[in-house]
């Protein structure tokens, strides 16, 4: 890091941006017509279709016979589902079985007749078998709106922030970090195809605050070196690299720090809830987001500021060459 000049890459750090996002975007077009989706929508985000099979103690006593017949039948279906899960009713018990809307429907209703009759063969009626198929409505989900009302709040903050502590031309480049480090999230989140849920939302969020909390340990360098008699003298670029020198450890260790904490959660949650697939996706969203704050506060955002601030000094020596010749 010590002879690293970042600010001098700025078409790199452009072209590495500029590749990434425009990958993710393309990436989600296409599932966006043939996958089912911009992103791989899941937990409480998943579209699906679904075998539910209710059946009374009359007719069967034991779970297990009524899953067994329900296995056979998927399987001389040629389908499988990716969950199942089972409840209590007031006469029996019921088996949910979980399809990919990739499942034609004239399959899984062939099924659903095929268990009930092979669970009616007392001819009770009380044991039966029925497709469903269950569309996700994301404009109404709480998480994603109070999400976005959270992130435009913060961006907002942000800039107002930044714009009276620091300079103007450092808020604008917080405002573009906070834009970018957000794209290359959704852009990772796009590209991977990890199935995203509520969690991801908070994690986005999240990724805002932390780009904040960066951008922060690196303006501050910036402010106390220009102000420095020796460093002020200092081209653009140069004090620009100093300062991201300066705060590297301070904003890696806050974005490692972060993915850590999630990792201790997510070994936690497996513990507690026997299920390590289920706790992926929030684990791969705490990287995603560590990684987005690094790039793009690290080494993005110095070389766009360096050329902010350096557009800067010159309008002032312009208008100071023109106030002393008037």
């Amino acid at each position: 890091m010590t002879n690293l000049k970042l600010c001098s890459k700025m078409h790199v750090m452009l072209i590495v941006s500029s590749v990434l996002i425009a990958v993710g975007i393309a990436v989600g077009l296409i599932c966006q017509f043939v996958a089912g989706g911009y992103f791989n929508y899941g937990d409480d985000y998943k579209s699906y279709k679904s075998v539910e099979v209710s059946y009374a103690f009359v007719d069967f006593s034991d779970e297990d016979n009524v899953k067994d017949i329900c296995d056979e039948a998927f399987k001389n279906a040629k389908i499988s589902y990716f969950e199942s899960s089972y409840g209590d009713t007031s006469l029996g018990g019921e088996l949910v079985f979980k399809f990919s809307k990739t499942v034609k429907n004239e399959k899984l209703e062939a099924v659903a007749q095929e268990i009930t009759q092979k669970l009616n063969v007392a001819d009770t009626g009380l044991s039966n078998a029925s497709f469903h198929e269950v569309e996700t409505q994301l404009g109404s989900e709480k998480a994603l709106v109070y999400g976005a009302i959270a992130v435009a709040s913060a961006v907002a903050f942000q800039f107002v922030y930044f714009a009276v502590r620091y300079k103007l031309t450092m808020a604008f480049a917080a405002l573009l970090a906070d834009v970018h480090n957000l794209g290359i999230f959704v852009s990772l989140l796009a590209i991977t195809r990890l199935p995203v849920g509520s969690a991801a939302v908070a994690f986005a969020v999240l990724t805002v605050l932390m780009t904040m909390i960066g951008c922060c340990f690196y303006f501050d360098r910036v402010r106390k070196n220009a102000k420095n008699e020796v460093l002020s003298k200092l081209d653009s670029f140069e004090l620009c690299d100093l300062s991201v020198r300066e705060s590297f450890s301070s904003v890696c260790v806050s974005a490692v720090g972060f993915a850590v904490a999630c990792l201790l959660v997510f070994v936690l949650l497996s513990i507690s809830a026997l299920s390590v697939v289920g706790v992926l996706a929030p684990v791969f969203c705490a990287l995603f987001a560590a990684a987005a704050n690094i790039y793009g506060t690290l080494f993005f955002t110095p070389s766009v500021y360096s050329r902010f601030k350096r557009i800067g000094d010159g309008f002032k020596a312009d208008r100071a060459a023109k106030v002393k010749k008037s």
